[in-house]
């Protein structure tokens, strides 16, 4: 238990109560006393198992029989000590995602082990040997990054649960790879990696099989021989042979299958007849999702004739069905659920109120009815012989003179897009509102000061991200095709790429694509509770480089290498986002100005940022120049180094914002200090973040001539010694707000009217997030 402490204690975050009563160096979690609890003398996670020696004098013995320290306590690796724990029984780690490194070949020697979760977290390496664990009952390796061919199976007739899904296992799977636990293995999981054909002989015992997003390319196998499956996922691989024949489901599917996933298989042709779903199956929900299946779906049939009445869900979304033939009977009887959003289906308008109301059900509210022409015209006619014909004439009048108006002048707007030639779609305002299901809450990514930006998905099936711009006035419309101007043509891997438009009377729209995993500031520096999966241990040294040198990348082409100088103006945390790779994009171009000619400094009228991070010459006399943008990015530097906001109220005044700090440490040379005590580096990755904190310095640097432009900072960053920038600048004088009691009233500067915007509660940000707005 010493060498685990040891290794664990040095990075692992809160140590005072994630491992309370492991720091007391001379006593061991477990002794032969019976003087204290089962939870092992006040050792967290840690639990005692007690024997029986001598029942004569009543000699026991004691020792360590449960390891229990799930979600994020641990930073480290799991050291080969941990063999020594002869009795240990469970060993649960899971949901460590910064508990790192292979797993230790000595675990194999562990024989009493009855049940190990090591899931989520960030092990590496092939499995070793584990054979000798002939007690285990439960294996879950899920969400490692473990590779190697598939790893041998403990020699335990006892195994009931066997998970690696999400992992980098890759090959053929031994054909006899699960001989030895034909009979008690209720659970397979080997979803999520890069297994290929052919399949082995599975456990007849299995309740669930899950083998989903693999490489598997061979003739769909036959299942019959696995009498009690009832859970089968077969989905984002390549099997072949259902194509125009899934009727030989029924021979291949055991008869008790319950729930069964045939999406993303590639599966063309017209809809099957589901002669598959005999009477006597048992199957109750049906997923063909993502294939190519097409024609009318015949709702009817399910009615009329000896199909299984046991279906509750039949799920063909993303795929070519053009209409349905309804059934009443069916569906008010709540019989199943049918799903078909993303189908040629879903797109259509309905005249009949009644047909969108099916549609509606069917494809989750996405939609479209227009009455018909002769109704509407019976009711216009219905309403010109009331006596009110005169003032609905003057209404009619006035209303299609404020339609006309608007209509010339958004055509006016779009005709100065189109003639400028830039690579972006214009959107018509009912696809949009379609894609975001009208703008639906649950469809809503954040929010902020110019607008909010809603998750998309096109006919097409393409995910976008929309946002809808708060402007309303003909100034605001001019304003945001200024903007589309600007950033349409800016083609760079670090930069989100906009795809188009939509202006629709004073709505105002625009495109982007979507990227897929979250912003800096979540996962970096929220303060709210987050899943596993977004706490800032992932992000190790080599991919907080990355991201530096990355939004390095992408500043330096927009103030040098895009068709027209821009500076960004709102570079922070919250507008840097990652795609699931962890490659930073930088986002919200809504307070970009472009530097049209070769002067160095504009002196602007209204400068806008956010707090923290605005250059000083900025806040205080509006002076703008890309070295705003410089300071800016020193700012996020310190950020993501340190894993910490830039303000902190809880600092002694000098220090309450990073800049500051980041100055009074390097005068003592101890920028190492700044590091976030949770990261672990090697002696070469110190070089490393020294030389990033060096960097970000002399970003901030009261002085704008004497910061680095963006080309030099992105060449330090690489390590670059000839364009090193040495900080020299005397930060002593600083204008930054100092005060660990600031409140918006009491914040004071030199310009003659200066204001300073909370975010309302409801937008769900910090205080630290608000938006700095400052008139002359």
């Amino acid at each position: 238990m010493q060498a685990l402490w040891r290794a664990w204690k040095k990075n692992s975050p809160n140590l005072a109560k994630n491992f309370r009563g492991w720091g007391n160096d001379s006593a061991m979690p477990c002794n032969n006393d019976l003087n204290y609890t089962v939870s092992g003398r006040g050792w967290n996670g840690v639990g005692c198992q007690f024997q029986l020696r001598n029942a004569t004098s009543a000699v026991w013995s004691a020792s360590v029989g449960m390891l229990i320290l799930p979600y994020d306590k641990i930073v480290g690796i799991l050291p080969p000590e941990v063999s020594l724990l002869s009795n240990l029984q469970y060993l649960y780690l899971y949901n460590n995602p910064a508990l790192s490194g292979p797993i230790p070949k000595e675990i194999g020697l562990l024989s009493n082990l009855n049940r190990v979760d090591l899931s989520s977290s960030n092990f590496t390496g092939e499995v070793p040997d584990l054979s000798n664990l002939t007690n285990l009952t439960q294996l879950d390796l899920s969400g490692n990054r473990l590779d190697g061919p598939f790893p041998t199976l403990p020699q335990s007739w006892k195994l009931e649960e066997f998970n690696i899904s999400r992992n980098l296992f890759k090959g053929v799977i031994p054909y006899d790879a699960f001989r030895l636990v034909k009979y008690f293995l209720v659970t397979l999981d080997l979803s999520n990696n890069e297994f290929t054909c052919p399949l082995p002989k599975f456990s007849s015992s299995l309740n669930t099989l899950e083998l989903s997003n693999n490489r598997f390319t061979c003739p769909t196998p036959n299942f019959t021989y696995l009498s009690s499956l009832t859970t089968l996922n077969l989905s984002s691989n390549l099997f072949t042979g259902l194509s125009n024949n899934m009727s030989s489901l029924k021979h291949i599917l055991p008869q008790d299958l319950s729930v069964l996933d045939l999406s993303s298989l590639n599966i063309s042709g017209p809809l099957p007849d589901w002669s598959f779903l005999t009477p006597g199956s048992k199957l109750s929900e049906l997923y063909l999702d993502k294939n190519n299946l097409t024609g009318i779906l015949n709702i009817a049939a399910f009615a009329e004739s000896n199909i299984s009445k046991s279906l509750k869900v039949l799920s063909l979304k993303d795929n070519m069905i053009t209409g349905v033939l309804n059934s009443e009977e069916v569906i008010r009887a709540g019989q199943f659920k049918i799903r078909l959003k993303g189908n040629p289906y879903c797109s259509r308008t309905w005249s009949s109120q009644d047909d969108a109301t099916w549609c509606a059900i069917y494809c989750e509210g996405l939609c479209k009815h227009r009455p018909d022409s002769n109704r509407l015209r019976n009711i216009i006619i219905f309403a010109t012989t009331t006596s009110s014909v005169v003032v609905l004439m003057f209404v009619i009048m006035g209303l299609v003179f404020i339609l006309r108006r608007n209509r010339k002048c958004i055509r006016a707007l779009q005709r100065k897009i189109k003639e400028a030639d830039i690579n972006a779609k214009r959107f018509e305002y009912n696809e949009l509102r379609a894609a975001t299901k009208n703008f639906a809450p649950d469809m809503k990514l954040g929010a902020g000061a110019y607008g909010v930006v809603y998750k998309g998905i096109l006919v097409n099936n393409v995910v976008v991200a929309v946002k809808q711009l708060f402007q309303e006035t003909n100034k605001g419309r001019d304003d945001f095709v200024n903007e589309v101007l600007l950033i349409a043509n800016l083609q760079h891997r670090n930069l989100v790429t906009l795809k188009g438009y939509c202006l629709h009377g004073k709505q105002t729209l625009l495109v982007y694509e979507y990227v897929d995993n979250c912003d800096l500031h979540k996962l970096l520096l929220s303060r709210q509770d987050k899943s596993p999966s977004m706490d800032k241990q992932i992000l190790n040294w080599q991919v907080r480089l990355n991201i530096c040198q990355g939004v390095a990348q992408g500043l330096y082409y927009l103030h040098a290498s895009s068709q027209s100088r821009i500076i960004h103006r709102d570079i922070k945390a919250s507008n840097i986002l990652l795609d699931k790779n962890l490659q930073p994009k930088i986002a919200d171009f809504g307070l970009a100005r472009p530097m049209e000619d070769a002067r160095s400094v504009i002196i602007t009228q209204q400068c806008a940022g956010t707090l923290g991070y605005v250059a000083p010459e900025y806040m205080d006399h509006g002076e703008l120049s890309d070295k705003a943008d410089v300071y800016s990015f020193g700012v996020l530097l310190l950020e993501i180094v340190s894993g910490k906001r830039n303000r902190d109220l809880t600092m002694p005044e000098d220090e309450v914002y990073m800049p500051n700090r980041a100055w009074k440490l390097h005068k003592e040379n101890r920028l190492l200090d700044l590091k976030d005590p949770t990261l672990l580096v090697s002696d070469e990755e110190a070089v490393e973040v020294q030389r990033v904190l060096e960097t970000a310095v002399s970003c901030v640097q009261n002085a704008p001539e004497k910061r680095p432009s963006m080309f030099q900072v992105a060449a330090m960053l690489a390590g670059n010694a000839s364009a090193d920038v040495l900080p020299t600048d005397d930060h002593s004088d600083s204008n930054w707000p100092a005060g660990g009691g600031m409140e918006a009233d009491s914040y004071s500067c030199e310009t003659p009217l200066c204001s300073l915007h909370y975010p309302s509660r409801s937008t769900g940000l910090d205080s630290e997030d608000y938006e700095l707005q400052i008139f002359h």
